[in-house]
């Protein structure tokens, strides 16, 4: 079963690089309103012919304990002092390791207003330099306005512990990736105006595998989540019992042979998921066609509790399924769905 699942992102990471060139932006000083403060460095940003490199010119570190001086955190309106539109690398220390994240402020930011906050999560032996370049979510929150989050994962293959199933060192070793993911919401919260009702969490592949599982057990921070190309990863999959309802859009390819639609090796299937996620968001009757493009189609159950829905995407595409032979939109898709669901 595991040895199924480490089979993932080994073609993500393959394909993923093609889409790797120019130039990554240099980083912009930041503080930090979590602890006693932040170090940053300003960078040039560095390439060589295998893609982006961040620039080793600058870096983050961000304080732990104490009470800080730059931000409100989750909910406490926007920070004293804020990051501007921009790129920036930051590093936090969360169950007893360094991890990363790089983060993007959109244009036209001014800190005057709370904006949404997006995590995109990339696969098994992947990276978020790949992520980003491939998933489509840089332009969709550029232009609507949005914060993205993509975190970097651990170990030798940049893994994530997306549950019972997935994947790789960070499952072997239980780390604990969602305290994580509530970690970098708090940092990043005392550094821009988040809107603390509306933040989302997508992913690929084993990045969709935490997506679910934020969903399963992070109910509480994220409003809704947007998996692609894993279904729910914990055995059984009614394990997975979140706090709420939550509305979720999982996007699967039919042509995917390394995380098959159709499930197999311990790994449930995207129509077992999608039936999970309507019971436990108490949907009643059966699901609607709500999107058509070709031969791909999403169906969702719109009559569920708090308001909620639960939809699954087949698409005709492959595990990486941002390339998918209808040229369905993923990114855009996941951020019209996550712009009608916020926490109660």
């Amino acid at each position: 079963m595991r040895g199924s699942a480490t089979r993932l992102g080994l073609f993500v990471v393959v394909a993923a690089v093609v889409a790797c060139g120019g130039d990554e932006p240099s980083l912009i000083t930041t503080s930090s309103g979590n602890g006693a403060g932040a170090t940053v460095g300003n960078g040039s940003g560095g390439s060589d012919a295998g893609g982006s490199d961040p620039g080793t010119g600058g870096s983050v570190t961000a304080g732990s304990g104490g009470s800080g001086s730059g931000g409100m955190g989750v909910g406490g309106g926007c920070p004293a002092s804020a990051l501007g539109p921009g790129d920036s690398d930051h590093v936090i220390e969360h169950d007893g390791l360094t991890r990363s994240y790089h983060l993007r402020v959109p244009p036209g930011y001014d800190n005057s207003s709370a904006i949404p906050l997006v995590f995109d999560i990339h696969g098994l032996a992947s990276n978020a330099t790949q992520q980003r370049f491939i998933s489509g979510w840089e332009a969709v929150a550029d232009a609507q306005g949005l914060a993205v989050v993509w975190p970097e994962g651990s170990g030798s293959f940049q893994s994530w512990n997306g549950g019972d199933t997935c994947c790789g060192e960070a499952l072997a070793s239980n780390r604990d990736d969602v305290g994580l993911m509530r970690a970098i919401v708090a940092e990043v919260s005392s550094q821009l105006c988040v809107d603390p009702k509306r933040i989302y969490a997508t992913g690929l592949s084993n990045g969709g595998a935490l997506s679910h599982r934020l969903a399963c057990d992070a109910a509480d921070l994220f409003a809704a989540v947007a998996p692609v190309s894993y279904p729910i990863a914990y055995l059984p999959i009614s394990k997975c019992s979140p706090s709420r309802p939550i509305a979720v859009m999982h996007f699967h390819g039919t042509g995917d042979t390394t995380v098959p639609y159709g499930g197999g090796l311990g790994i449930a299937s995207a129509q077992e998921s999608f039936a999970q996620w309507a019971s436990n968001d108490g949907c009643s009757g059966g699901p609607s066609e709500t999107y058509a493009k070709g031969s791909s189609h999403c169906d969702s159950h719109t009559t569920c509790q708090a308001g909620v829905e639960a939809t699954l995407c087949t698409l005709n595409g492959p595990h990486l399924l941002y390339s998918n032979a209808d040229a369905v939109p993923i990114a855009q898709l996941a951020w019209d769905f996550f712009a009608q669901h916020a926490l109660p």
